[in-house]
């Protein structure tokens, strides 16, 4: 996939995470300077952002995280500041060994502008990788994906011990 930056197409890097694929899981340093590994089962949806730069996190983004933040973890990556005070557990700048393994790499200085939604057992429900790192998401799109991940209630029988040898 190519995406659009400074009016140039440039091809994303390394992996191409499929809806419905397991997500990797990635270990970040957090902006609190604790280590968290992300993208796998959890006991919340994740929504991971991924933000080339600071003014990337806009105000919709915000009421978006307050509105779903008690039944997700909401995750920032940037490979920039941050302009608003963001939650320092939750967000980090450590953002190459995220964006290779999910596909959203651009250089050693930046990544695409994505999100993704990974459900309790650690599968993509949804990805936005946007064409152009201007562009902004689909605010109601998005609102409307997270909440459908928070809803869905698995049928069948579901293995509680996965990790048992």
């Amino acid at each position: 996939m190519n995406v659009m930056i400074n009016d140039k197409s440039v091809e994303l890097q390394k992996k191409d995470r499929k809806i419905g694929s397991e997500a990797p899981a990635v270990k970040l340093k957090m902006l609190s300077g604790d280590e968290k590994v992300i993208g796998m089962m959890a006991d919340k949806v994740q929504v991971i952002f991924t933000l080339p730069y600071s003014h990337s996190l806009n105000e919709d983004i915000i009421k978006l995280i307050h509105k779903h933040r008690d039944k997700t973890n909401i995750y920032l990556i940037s490979s920039d500041e941050f302009f608003y005070k963001v939650n320092k557990d939750y967000s980090s700048k450590d953002f190459k060994k995220f964006s290779i393994k999910f596909g959203v790499y651009i250089n050693d200085d930046i990544c695409a502008k994505s999100v993704f939604i990974i459900d309790k057992e650690g599968e993509i429900v949804y990805k936005d990788i946007l064409p152009e790192v201007k562009n902004n998401f689909d605010i109601n799109k998005l609102n409307s994906e997270i909440q459908k991940a928070v809803d869905f209630k698995r049928k069948g029988h579901i293995h509680e011990n996965w990790m048992a040898v």
